[in-house]
């Protein structure tokens, strides 16, 4: 059976993180957190990290566009997408964690769970493309003569 290449993998990345992003903003949005907006919330740490976190998940989803795309090529490009995306999943574990969620009013809180678990899932995803499907073959946005200069590629 043939390995899956890594431009799926990380199309597939990228898409999971855009669900991710558009559920963040939506939690974020929404005034369900029982019954008023994250701003108007009594506690401010539960924007504060929404808001991180939602610039954090752009942040990933341009970077893996970087590295889709071939834009920038650099040995620690794929490590630090990786790494921020772990950030990203600890921005988002807090920002829900912070909040009383007894009350039946808070679906936006139940948004950001779902954002945390799609960004969970791609950063498992990240880290399976980081060390399973860039040791197979080729690299993503570079020609066959720099593919195969070792040292852009990770060991």
């Amino acid at each position: 059976m043939q390995p899956i290449s890594e431009r799926l993998v990380l199309i597939i990345i990228l898409t999971v993180m855009g669900v991710a992003t558009f559920f963040c903003l939506l939690g974020i949005s929404l005034p369900g957190w029982g019954g008023v907006n994250v701003f108007v919330y009594p506690k401010s740490a539960p924007a504060a990290l929404c808001v991180i976190s939602f610039l954090l998940l752009i942040g990933c989803v341009v970077l893996a566009v970087i590295i889709l795309l071939g834009i920038v090529q650099h040995i620690h490009l794929p490590l630090i997408f990786v790494g921020l995306l772990v950030i990203t999943s600890i921005f988002l574990l807090g920002a829900f964690t912070s909040v009383n969620s007894s009350n039946s009013y808070n679906y936006a809180y139940n948004l950001v769970i779902t954002s945390f678990t799609f960004t969970y899932l791609s950063s498992i995803l990240a880290t399976y493309w980081l060390f399973g499907a860039r040791q197979g073959g080729s690299t993503v946005g570079q020609s066959k003569n720099q593919a195969s200069n070792p040292t852009l590629q990770i060991s």
